[in-house]
């Protein structure tokens, strides 16, 4: 049976999702989640919450799925300290340092792809399964054909949004927020550079921002597939927002056809938040109708348009027929022309036939006061119900008594005299004077001492077995039996957090210690390469061959010619494979990289774990490109553990000097890049007009924001978004010192000698 997750940004988003029939909920920590702005949960109330989710027979996922720095590591390994110590389900994660370590000194903890990791094709779940992953999140861009073919492979779960805000980027790809705002979307913190108005095509549009997705009904051909989880997005949206969306897909997945019931519960999602929606490419991947370029964030749900706004009374008022009920204080907006956003106000008076209402129902022409700084509004304009308090109290869910955090089991001996009773457990001992009379019944005494140290309340311990020795036959007060428990209790208390605390220190400088015995390794003298995907480049790199470039790297494409490379060459050469290869152009690849392998050429690149399947049981040199991130010690080991010879460091990356002087062999650093800040499958033209321009695949242009200036590429249909100019880095990688240097010409449309002439200033002194 396919599963449904929901999201828990919060503890009470956690019960909604299943009060309303989650079978899974996932969930940040506060550090190192995608989400890093969510309220997310204490290591503490994980703890409690999966005890609860256990108690209902349901799982809990933990996000894990940043990349990390790593004077950062300490702290993301009490992260996983504290998912293993709560007995999470699994753990999403994108770094591949983290998903190392897991595997190293976790191996208790599942682990999960996150849809950070870009996985977009069957090569890459097989290699992500070959690497001990349980379940990978697929991209949201692929279509329903594509998901099909990869739940065919079998050994690994296979789980898919089916609903929530989209990334116009592909996940784990995106670089814009960080390289322009310094708050990076692979570190939780994107500032949503995709919402903002560009200007392009001599309009301002909103042509990266996408609508939310919803596959409703869809749900079902996705199970039908092979899909084992079914995934909805908003660990940011409230609790109110979890608990109708899924309790709508639930009614869905559980089999409801009243075509009605599912509208009416459409339409409260509307009122809580929505975007336009979409099914995205799940059907075609020639679907234009993805973004919105005029009207960005929550709309509402959609009640009419405007037949009259006229003034009377001193105040003013619109009037239309409204397709659903609104009551007195409800939330109101209406588009605007040429405004980005809806004017909102509440619906504080309403009238219908001339008198004031409490509530309208569909169907009636209802008449609404403006506040009086209200702009002009046009006949015509769309209005919509952007807050019902009615859908606020229609979710109502039980929030469980507070539960107490199990700090240990305990077993207690109790012995009692004429003169003193002594209490003892975990070592500890407590010990009260007194003069104690005989017991009456043997049985009696023994009762009230098990009745007295039976209370746990309040205290974090669990009494597993009490043995009383009562040898002199004496009664103790009950008073005295709980002024003891209760010292006892406290001093055990303490002993077992001091335990645990001092463990997990120990447990975690054990990791550290281990993590940081890297061998000695020789500098090696500086190379240089460069790497390009323009043909014309290449030939010229090929001919000229300057004794400065030590490597000429080309990103084979599907529609490369081979008869471009030198096979004379082939040492100075290494093919790079891209990071994105859909169905249609794998197989291109695949045979383009027979053919070269099978002529001698040996030498390889990839860019997303989908290659390691490529070259899987082939002897080849293989290098990782930057967007496998790169970012810290234990992803440079996991790569390298993978068969990299060298990798090249993530641009994220704050400081690499310590990746350079651990792995001065295999760490690359970019010295002239223009990193994608978008890779996308959405093509920002036809969005203004929602058809295809029929542009031929291929243009380049400056389109600006308030960001500044950017290049606009397309290239295949495939759309890069670059930076105004290219990014030059060689003092800061030759200080950090790095000894490999690279620089890419990528995307742009220079000509080769303008490149040739860059490249002669990048390799002298």
């Amino acid at each position: 049976m396919v599963e449904l997750l929901a999201p828990a940004g919060q503890l009470d988003s956690g019960y909604a999702a299943f009060a309303y029939g989650a079978d899974a909920v996932y969930l940040g920590l506060t550090r190192f989640s995608a989400r890093a702005e969510a309220e997310n949960f204490t290591p503490e109330a994980l703890i409690d919450f999966v005890r609860y989710a256990h108690g209902l027979n349901k799982r809990v996922l933990t996000a894990v799925n940043t990349i990390f720095f790593e004077e950062e590591k300490a702290d993301l390994i009490e992260t996983l300290q504290a998912a293993a110590d709560a007995g999470a389900d699994g753990v999403i994660v994108q770094d591949l340092g983290t998903a190392r370590l897991i595997r190293k000194y976790f191996p208790s903890l599942r682990l999960h792809a996150s849809t950070q990791m870009a996985v977009h094709n069957r090569d890459g779940v097989e290699a992500l399964r070959d690497l001990g992953f349980k379940r990978v999140v697929l991209a949201r861009e692929l279509t329903l054909e594509e998901i099909k073919d990869i739940c065919r492979v079998p050994g690994i779960e296979k789980e898919v949004f089916i609903h929530g805000a989209l990334c116009y980027c592909y996940s784990g790809l995106c670089l814009f927020s960080s390289l322009y705002a310094g708050r990076s979307a692979n570190r939780g913190k994107c500032v949503y550079p995709c919402r903002e108005s560009f200007h392009i095509e001599e309009e301002d549009k909103h042509v990266f921002s996408m609508k939310d997705m919803a596959q409703n009904e869809n749900v079902l051909l996705l199970e039908q597939a092979g899909v084992d989880a079914l995934k909805i997005e908003g660990r940011k949206k409230s609790p109110l927002y979890v608990a109708a969306v899924t309790d709508y897909y639930r009614s869905i997945l559980d089999g409801e056809k009243n075509k009605a019931i599912l509208q009416e519960k459409r339409d409260k999602i509307s009122c809580i938040f929505s975007r336009p929606t979409t099914e995205f490419f799940l059907k075609s991947r020639k679907n234009f109708n993805v973004i919105d370029p005029d009207i960005v964030g929550h709309r509402g749900l959609f009640l009419g348009r405007i037949k009259v706004c006229a003034a009377h009374g001193g105040r003013r008022h619109i009037s239309f027929k409204t397709t659903a009920s609104v009551s007195r204080y409800d939330g109101i907006q209406i588009d605007l022309p040429k405004e980005e956003r809806p004017f909102g106000f509440s619906a504080e008076t309403l009238r219908v036939n001339g008198k004031n209402v409490f509530e309208v129902k569909a169907g009636q022409n209802v008449e609404i006061s403006l506040p009086d700084k209200a702009p002009f509004i046009p006949v015509g304009a769309a209005v919509y119900l952007a807050s019902s308090n009615a859908v606020k109290t229609a979710f109502p869910y039980a929030r469980p008594k507070e539960a107490e955090t199990l700090i240990g089991k305990i077993n207690v001996s109790v012995d009692m005299n004429d003169s003193y009773v002594t209490a003892e457990a975990v070592g500890q001992s407590v010990t009260i004077q007194g003069e104690f009379a005989g017991a009456k019944s043997l049985e009696t005494a023994e009762n009230v001492v098990r009745s007295a140290f039976a209370k746990t309340g309040g205290t974090g311990l669990e009494l597993e077995n009490l043995t009383v020795r009562n040898t002199q036959r004496r009664f103790i007060p009950l008073s005295v039996l709980n002024d003891l428990r209760r010292r006892l209790y406290e001093r055990v208390r303490n002993v077992l957090q001091q335990t645990a605390a001092m463990r997990k220190t120990e447990e975690k400088e054990r990791i550290l210690k281990q993590e940081s015995a890297l061998a000695v390794q020789v500098k090696p003298k500086k190379s240089f390469s460069v790497k390009t995907d323009d043909e014309a480049f290449c030939a010229e790199l090929i001919k000229t061959d300057n004794p400065a470039i030590d490597e000429i790297v080309f990103m084979l494409s599907p529609k490369t010619d081979l008869s471009l490379f030198d096979f004379k060459k082939k040492n100075k050469i290494r093919i790079a494979l891209p990071a994105i290869a859909r169905q249609w152009e794998i197989q291109a690849l695949k045979q383009k990289t027979e053919a070269l392998t099978a002529t001698g050429f040996d030498k390889f690149e990839i860019a997303n774990a989908w290659g390691l399947n490529i070259f899987k049981n082939k002897k080849v040199d293989l290098s990782f490109d930057w967007p496998v991130y790169v970012a810290n010690l234990s992803a440079a080991q996991a790569v390298l553990e993978m068969g990299a010879a060298f990798f090249v460091v993530s641009p994220e990356a704050p400081d690499p000097t310590g990746l350079f002087q651990a792995f001065p062999s295999q760490a690359a650093g970019v010295v002239y890049q223009d990193p994608p800040l978008f890779i996308s499958e959405s093509c920002p033209y036809a969005a203004v007009e929602n058809k295809c321009r029929n542009c031929g695949g291929k243009r380049s242009e400056i389109i600006t924001s308030r960001y500044g200036s950017f290049v606009s590429v397309m290239k295949d249909c495939r759309h890069f978004l670059l930076g105004e100019r290219p990014r030059i880095k060689k003092k800061e990688m030759i200080k950090s010192g790095a000894c490999l240097l690279r620089a890419e010409f990528m995307y742009r449309s220079e000509t080769p000698q303008q490149r040739m002439i860059i490249l002669q200033k990048l390799t002298t002194a």
